[in-house]
């Protein structure tokens, strides 16, 4: 829920309760509930919620929820401890209480003040957060509370229909401030303004429901929404982002009238604040004369002017400056990219907008655009919000072709994008005005793991190795961008602990050493060592896996036999692997090496091959995934392929003694 009052306060969620007059109100358990030890419909569920009821009032500035949740497994017994913040200001939280009841019918009540503490301030603006715990919470307890707030101005409800536990009866109410309050003075005297001066008049509304429910008001103009048995979000590998997939209505207030309008204007807006921030002084035309030369073509100068940019410090990655140090170091608060140029340093933003400000000083053609997270969820042109764009990408076109770039990225190649920019949706400034557009996807080609290892195996099965990993494209950002986070001992254990993924059952695998961390324009290459007995020995014979390497990608699909929701991989990829197995003297193999062929034409494909050499084998094997997303209905192929990929990897390598082992 968001309120806004007077003074602009912002209320980020909220769970509080009833005063102690109020508890008569309370439910009585009904024996069902009590003995409740699993939903049968959802019999996974760690918890599910009885009752919730939400109720907001603006014309007596009045919220409210009530809340009955009955606890199935120890994982959900954190829900005993309820925070909320917010933004202090002018707003009361009237009163705490609540209650805890056993599966035996004992009532426990909330005797406990909550805390409350101040988390962060900023300038004037102090966010608090209050925190308490409800008491003797066990598996098979009933919670129960309610909250309520008394606010000043209006509010814009959110409400989180869907979660991650099943809800058995929802209900939802919401007045919003009468017509007659709705002129032009009652409006500005309520806060009712946006950022850029315009009457927020426009109540709209934002609705994903379940199939066939619907939002309506009333004959008074009031909002009423009654739902029963909603599941629980599917908690599925490789989906897209939840905040995108549950049923939720969020209210809000706007100065456009259509989405047309709407984006239109705010479009209109960014792109006043990219012009000034941007803009082409001769100080950048000066900066981008001193990094390309007279003969460059367009790509030639993109690419110098970028690796110049990336070479400024990205304060996303280090430190950003305070006021205090960029005053004293003689710099000023970023304004313009002439301020981050001279500063050598800014924040991701401030990088993309230099960058686009000197393409365009060296006479290139270069566009702004506004993505949203592709992490963070799907961009919605149907939700009137211009905040859910994040992201700034650049887009040179030349040669008749636009290229996507991602100068705020440190650590990013020219050329590419983050992956959570590519395939992502927003707006962008094109030569003839604005226009909604969606980010081209990440081939396949551009990122891929070259995974090496020399194996020497023992007579009684235990393997020693040396591993080598080649990555471009994702995986080298993602590893090199946060050894810019984290200190060298802690990107060493991350990196341990991806190794554990790569190799087999039984083998442990530690990192000795990174190469070209620091250089984004070549592969970066991890070198480790591995020891530990993947396979099993009996007597004569020694079983190994005949794939050496893992993968994680293929066990949530295989073990999952349906799919409710998308398929979303993040990017496309390859993945070769090289093995080389030194058998052990006196051993041989029973049976020709592992070989595969998977094909799935248009999406992926799948090959292993071996070779022998004296007393050596190698195992060779590629699979490409071509694509990023998929439906539903194509799930039945996705996991068909990866089945038929994990066979081809239990494939196993039998040794045989061909003679006795010296010293037996």
């Amino acid at each position: 829920m968001h309120i806004r009052a007077f003074a602009g306060v912002s209320v980020l969620t909220g769970v509080f309760m009833l005063p102690a007059l109020m508890i008569g109100q309370f439910q009585k358990p009904t024996d069902e509930e009590l003995k409740m030890t699993a939903d049968p419909k959802y019999p996974d569920a760690a918890a599910v919620i009885l009752n919730v009821e939400e109720k907001t009032d603006d014309t007596v500035h009045y919220q409210s929820t009530y809340m009955r949740v009955k606890i199935l497994n120890e994982s959900a017994k954190d829900l005993a401890t309820v925070s909320v913040g917010y933004f202090r200001g002018n707003l009361t939280i009237e009163a705490i209480s609540g209650r805890t009841i056993h599966a035996d019918g004992t009532i426990i009540p909330l005797n406990v003040k909550p805390t409350d503490l101040m988390r962060a301030k900023a300038g004037e603006t102090e966010i608090r957060q209050t925190t308490f715990n409800l008491p003797s919470v066990e598996v098979g307890s009933i919670l129960e509370y309610y909250y309520q707030i008394r606010y000043e101005g209006y509010s814009q409800p959110d409400w989180e229909i869907q979660g991650l536990y099943p809800v058995r009866k929802a209900k939802y109410f919401f007045a919003p401030f009468p017509d007659f309050l709705s002129t032009e003075a009652n409006l500005s005297s309520r806060g009712m303004i946006d950022e850029h001066g315009q009457m927020e008049s426009d109540l709209l509304e934002y609705v994903h429901l379940p199939p066939g429910k619907t939002l309506a008001a009333n004959a008074s103009k009031r909002f009423e929404l009654e739902l029963n048995d909603i599941p629980p979000l599917p908690r599925e590998k490789w989906a897209p982002p939840l905040e995108s997939q549950k049923y939720e209505v969020r209210f809000y207030y706007s100065a456009g009238n259509s989405a047309g309008q709407y984006w239109m204007s705010e479009s209109n807006y960014w792109l006043k604040d990219v012009g000034h921030f941007a803009e082409v002084t001769g100080n950048i035309k000066t900066a981008a004369a001193s990094l390309i030369a007279p003969g460059d073509g367009d790509l030639d100068k993109a690419k110098k002017l970028y690796a110049a940019v990336q070479g400024l410090e990205n304060t996303d990655f280090t430190r950003k400056k305070s006021e205090e140090e960029l005053k004293h170091a003689g710099f000023r608060a970023a304004k313009r990219a002439d301020d981050t140029w001279m500063q050598k340093s800014g924040s991701g933003e401030d990088m993309a907008l230099l960058y686009l400000a000197l393409l365009r000083g060296a006479g290139l053609t270069a566009y702004p655009m506004k993505v949203m997270d592709r992490e963070q969820g799907i961009f919605n042109a149907n939700y009137l919000n211009f905040r859910q764009l994040t992201n700034t990408v650049v887009i040179l076109s030349t040669g008749g072709q636009d290229i996507v770039l991602d100068p705020a990225e440190k650590m990013c190649p020219f050329q590419m994008v983050h992956w959570r920019h590519s395939g992502a949706g927003g707006i962008r400034q094109q030569d003839k005005g604005i226009a909604p557009w969606v980010t081209p996807l990440l081939l396949y080609s551009a990122n891929a793991i070259i995974r090496r290892g020399d194996l020497t195996l023992s007579a009684n099965g235990l393997v020693t190795a040396k591993l080598k990993f080649s990555m471009v494209g994702q995986d080298a950002l993602h590893w090199r961008q946060k050894a810019l986070l984290v200190d060298d001992e802690t990107l060493k254990k991350d990196f341990d602990d991806w190794l554990k993924t790569q190799v087999p059952s039984g083998m442990e695998a530690h990192l000795t050493g990174f190469s070209n961390l620091d250089n984004e324009n070549v592969d970066l290459t991890a070198n480790a060592t591995a020891t530990g007995v993947p396979g099993s020995s009996m007597g004569k014979r020694i079983l190994l896996p005949g794939s050496f390497f893992t993968t994680d990608e293929d066990r949530a699909f295989i073990d999952q036999p349906n799919r409710q929701e998308p398929v979303d991989m993040h990017y496309a990829k390859q993945v070769k692997d090289g093995v080389l197995y030194h058998l052990p003297a006196g051993f041989g193999l029973e049976t020709t090496g592992p070989t595969a062929s998977v094909p799935w034409p248009s999406y992926a494909t799948f090959v292993m091959k071996s070779t022998t050499s004296g007393n050596d084998l190698t195992v060779m094997t590629t699979l490409a995934r071509a694509f990023t997303f998929l439906q539903p209905e194509e799930y039945g192929q996705l996991r068909d392929f990866y089945q038929k990929v994990a066979a081809a990897d239990q494939q196993q390598l039998v040794l045989h003694a061909t003679e006795a082992p010296k010293g037996n």
